[in-house]
């Protein structure tokens, strides 16, 4: 870990996550910006991404097929990239960019990103499935032996 640095990420709402719990794992999301390390404090972070967040209306996912990704081989519905999600993405690239993060997989961040939803136990979700994500959320991981606790420590409802 970076010193003085935290490691944080920011998802799209696919179930409602609480501002100020814990999860292990994350419930069902979309990661919208995979994991980065940044000097600021959440609040830091949270104030600079917020008029982002704020002009950004509902931004609509297309579920497509089931596939496999990354070397952790995660089984995932993938999402359609609109042009609404890419330029989401591309947006809060630049602002994370501009306040000097470093990403963990820069691989999957820009070009490389492709919007997916891991798989939970339960999820129904079958190509052509459409779902309003309503809300941003900036998540802060702490790493403890393999545990990797998830703290919410914002929610920015998209209202545009």
């Amino acid at each position: 870990m970076p010193k003085d640095q935290r490691l944080y990420l920011f998802t799209l709402e696919v179930m409602p996550l609480i501002v100020g719990k814990t999860y292990n794992p994350l419930p069902t999301h979309l990661t919208l910006m995979s994991r980065f390390w940044s000097s600021l404090s959440p609040e830091e972070l949270s104030g600079a991404v917020e008029p982002l967040f704020q002009r950004i209306h509902p931004v609509e996912l297309t579920f497509g097929e089931a596939a496999i990704l990354g070397p952790k081989k995660v089984a995932v519905h993938l999402v359609e990239n609109t042009k609404e999600l890419k330029n989401l993405h591309s947006q809060l690239h630049d602002l994370l960019d501009a306040n000097g993060v470093t990403y963990i997989a820069p691989q999957f961040v820009g070009d490389g990103h492709k919007p997916h939803v891991s798989k939970r136990e339960g999820d129904q979700f079958t190509a052509g499935y459409k779902q309003r994500a309503n809300a941003a959320y900036l998540i802060e991981v702490e790493i403890k032996g393999k545990e990797h606790l998830r703290h919410i420590w914002a929610k920015f409802d998209l209202k545009g």
